[in-house]
Parts: structure tokens; C-alpha cells; sequence
């Protein structure tokens, strides 16, 4: 087999392998709170707890990587995510669940920054990033049909979430980046603007729908009725990343349209109906999909120097997103979980505005300008 395609091969599997356990603990992770008698409070608390955890380890050991080795941080990561999950089979006071969720975000503080920059080692960065992106969504695409399907046998799903992750860091141990040398043409980034402003919608949007949609729509729908919207809406991130690669090599293009379509809250809050929670939780996908594309593929086409930074700021923000949208998530839904779906569209609603403003705004003032000194010349 050509290298090449072997290490992609590897990246794909090692992608998909570390966002499985991930996203079955996701959805499984607040039904089973609730059955053990967690309130909404406490399913808003384990959001804020691996997002607040998350926010450092991951620009912190982000950081730190380069020097550890990518391949030895991701090794480590799910080794120690493997353990961590089994804590829940153990757990019978709801409390205590805020506290494994942040070990959680610590032990994935390795795993996300390494893997992203080990998907920078390719000629074709859009390629690798497609590949990677690719695999991880495949892997959430899956994860809520599966967790629903072993859900009749109480812990089982945490079980086979633990065997996932223990798989993904012995791979690890195979995995060699191809070796790439700097190409001449480096793209800057804006830190602020490019990275950490729409990836932290990003974190918020996704963790708002991670800390509540399973438990609310069990009670609408049914375990497998939840189950079935989140998988099926969940193709859409793989479809997100599939259509990029037709589209225009555009940020600020993907960004906003990303943006734009976290709107589809407003569906989610007035109708309790089966295709339209569908349509709508779809449409959220695919722009959090295109979100995160055109974020990461914007930092993978900067200089190696400094890179495991670049990657640790990228999940740091998913993580500041992550502690903020749980939190008001949970203090929402005192007034019942449906409001968590209004706080979620006006916050949507907000960001994309302000978007428009920082973004957009700055070239109509520069045009105004350009076409004032050509007046005045003539």
C-alpha cells in the first residue's frame, strides 16, 4: 500500500476512534444521569465542568506537545480517557458526575490539539483536514444509534466506549506523520477574529446539544427516538465536511454560512414535532460542521513553528464554549428544557450579527475610502 494512503488510513481510523468513546458518552452520559436522579442544574454543571477544565488542558498541553511528541500525547490521552469512563459504571450519586466529566476534559486536553496537528504533515491540507474531520464525524454519526441500542443494559455503553478509546492509543503507537517540509506560501491568522471567535460559537452551540438533546428528546420521543435524530442529523457534519471540498477555499465564506444556520434553534423551541426537531437539529449540524472546517483548515495552512499553540487555542475555545453553553443551558432549563433551545437561538442569533459586523462592516468602510481617494485624484 502506498504510504501515503496508509497514513491517511491511519488518521482516519485514529479520528474516528477518538471521537467515538467521545460522542457516546455524550449522548449517553445525561440519560444515564437522569435515571440515577441528576436534575437539568446538573446536567448544565457537567457541560460547565469539561468545558471550564477543558479551556486549559487543552491550550496548556496544546502547547506542551510539541515537546512531548504528538503521537506519545495522543497515546496517553485515550489511555487515560479509557479508564476514566469505566468511573461511571461505579457511580450512583449524580454530583459526582460533574467531577468525571472534567477528568474527562483533562485526558482529551491530549488527545484533540495532537491529532490536529498531525493532520498539518500533508501536501494536501485540505485532503488531510477533510480526512480527519471526516472520521471524527462519522464516528458522532454513529455513537447515539449505537448508545441507544445497548441502552437496556445499564452501563454497557460505557463499557464499549472504554474498549474504543483503548483501541484508538494502541494505534497510536503505529502511527507515523509523513515527513513535510515547510512550503513557501504561509497563511496568517488572526488569532481572535479567525480562531477564537467562531470556534467558541462552535463549542457553544454543540455543547448545548450534547448536555440536553438526549435527555429531552427521550421524553418527546423515546430512547430510540432519540437516538434516531441524533444519529441521522449527525451525517450531516460528515456530509459539512464532504461539501467543502467543492467549495471555495473561502473562511470567511464558510464561517458565515456556519454561523447563519445556528439559527435553526427557533425551530427546535417552538415545534415538538418528529421531522421538523429533525430538519432543524440537520441544519445545526452541517453549519457547525462547516464552522469547524474552514477554522481548522485556516490554521493548517500556517507555519509548523508554533503550531501545537495554534491547535491548543483552537480546542481551548471549543472548551471556553463548552463551560458557557451548558451553564446557561442548565439555568435555563429551571424554566424547563424547552428554554434551553431559546437561549440557543438568540445566542446564535447574537454571534451571527456580530459576525457580519467585525467582518463585513470593515470592507464597506474600506471601499467607501478607496472610492473617496479616487474621487479626489480625479
Amino acid at each position: 500500500m502506498n504510504r501515503r494512503i496508509k497514513v491517511l488510513s491511519l488518521l482516519f481510523s485514529l479520528s474516528f476512534l477518538s471521537q467515538m468513546p467521545l460522542s457516546l458518552i455524550r449522548f449517553y452520559a445525561p440519560i444515564f444521569a437522569v435515571k440515577i436522579g441528576a436534575t437539568g442544574l446538573i446536567l448544565g454543571l457537567m457541560g460547565f465542568s469539561y468545558g471550564v477544565v477543558y479551556i486549559f488542558s487543552a491550550y496548556i498541553i496544546g502547547k506542551r506537545s510539541e515537546s512531548i511528541g504528538y503521537t506519545s500525547s495522543l497515546e496517553l490521552g485515550l489511555i487515560f480517557y479509557a479508564l476514566i469512563i469505566l468511573l461511571y459504571i461505579f457511580t450512583k450519586i449524580p454530583y459526582l458526575l460533574i467531577l468525571i466529566r472534567a477528568l474527562e476534559a483533562l485526558s482529551m486536553g491530549f488527545v484533540w490539539p495532537s491529532l490536529e496537528a498531525l493532520s498539518k504533515f500533508f501536501d494536501n491540507k485540505k485532503a488531510s483536514t477533510a480526512v480527519y474531520t471526516i472520521g471524527w464525524s462519522f464516528a458522532s454519526t454513529l455513537a447515539p444509534y449505537l448508545g441507544s441500542s445497548f441502552a437496556s443494559i445499564f452501563v454497557l455503553p460505557f463499557i464499549i466506549a472504554s474498549a474504543f478509546s483503548l483501541a484508538g492509543g494502541i494505534l497510536a503507537t503505529y502511527f507515523e506523520p509523513l515527513k513535510h517540509e515547510e512550503t513557501k506560501v504561509i497563511s496568517k491568522i488572526d488569532l481572535g477574529k479567525e480562531i477564537i471567535f467562531p470556534i467558541f460559537f462552535y463549542g457553544f452551540s454543540v455543547s448545548i446539544i450534547y448536555a440536553f438533546y438526549s435527555a429531552f428528546a427521550e421524553t418527546v420521543f423515546g430512547i430510540k427516538g432519540s437516538g434516531i435524530i441524533m444519529s441521522i442529523s449527525s451525517i450531516f457534519i460528515v456530509i459539512a465536511f464532504l461539501s467543502v471540498l467543492l467549495f471555495k477555499d473561502d473562511s470567511k465564506f464558510g464561517i458565515t454560512l456556519g454561523l447563519g444556520l445556528q439559527v435553526f434553534y427557533v425551530v427546535l423551541f417552538v415545534y415538538k414535532e418528529f421531522f421538523l426537531q429533525l430538519v432543524s437539529l440537520s441544519l445545526i449540524f452541517y453549519g457547525s460542521g462547516i464552522l469547524y472546517f474552514y477554522v481548522l483548515y485556516k490554521i493548517m495552512l500556517t507555519e509548523t513553528k508554533g503550531l501545537g499553540i495554534r491547535t491548543g487555542t483552537f480546542e481551548s475555545s471549543i472548551g471556553a464554549g463548552y463551560t458557557l453553553g451548558p451553564l446557561i443551558g442548565g439555568l435555563a432549563s429551571l424554566y424547563g428544557l424547552d428554554y434551553v433551545w431559546l437561549v440557543a437561538f438568540i445566542s446564535a442569533l447574537v454571534f451571527f450579527i456580530f459576525w457580519i459586523i467585525i467582518k463585513f462592516l470593515p470592507l464597506k468602510r474600506a471601499y467607501k475610502q478607496h472610492k473617496k481617494e479616487l474621487n479626489n485624484k480625479n
